[in-house]
């Protein structure tokens, strides 16, 4: 056979080599994505190939991170060979994408789909706490997030749409109506 493929019985081939791996990579909107690469890519050709899978252009506010064996997040070093870094430090080949960067300024951001993925790195960080905020704050983003997930009010006929959409942080809500329990 050229080129050393070997077809099977199956009639598909299966080229197996040692110059490539696959990673996978969790997106903000928790979606996965694969990546194939070569041993020698870098960081950035990999967070290269997610921002073309996004359509994102300004990819310099983002980065990738993992979890290391001590199951601490830490970021990848994208000038560094991505292989020998996840070998070394990672406890298994999942990177998760995100906001490594943030501006002072939303309007600062040129580009739709990097409005997005704030939006979403923003929405997941308050609801799971590490983005603190008071109550009105999270009523308002709360209300944003609904208009932009679902559009304009007037479009629905009733409020069903919202009973498994997670709006505030369990946390923010316990605190604020724990003191005004009378217990």
């Amino acid at each position: 056979m050229p080129f050393g493929l070997k077809l099977r019985r199956t009639r598909r081939y299966n080229v197996l080599s040692k110059n490539c791996f696959v990673t996978r990579i969790r997106l903000l909107d928790s979606n996965v994505i694969e990546c194939t690469l070569s041993v020698e890519s870098t960081g950035q050709e990999c967070l290269e190939a997610v921002a073309q899978r996004l359509e994102l252009r300004e990819t310099h506010y983002f980065g990738l991170w993992f979890l290391s064996k001590s199951q601490q997040a830490r970021w990848v070093e994208l000038e560094k060979p991505l292989k020998k870094h996840l070998d070394k430090f990672a406890n298994e080949p999942l990177l998760f994408f995100g906001v490594m960067f943030y501006v002072p300024n939303v309007s600062w951001l040129q580009q739709e789909a990097t409005r997005y993925q704030y939006y979403l790195q923003v929405k997941k960080d308050v609801l799971e706490g590490r983005l603190r905020c008071t109550l009105e704050q999270v009523i308002r983003l709360a209300g944003l997030a609904v208009q932009a997930d679902f559009g304009d009010y007037n479009q629905f006929d009733s409020q069903d749409f919202l009973r498994e959409y997670v709006l505030f942080p369990m946390v923010s809500v316990i605190l604020f109506f724990l003191p005004s329990l009378d217990i």
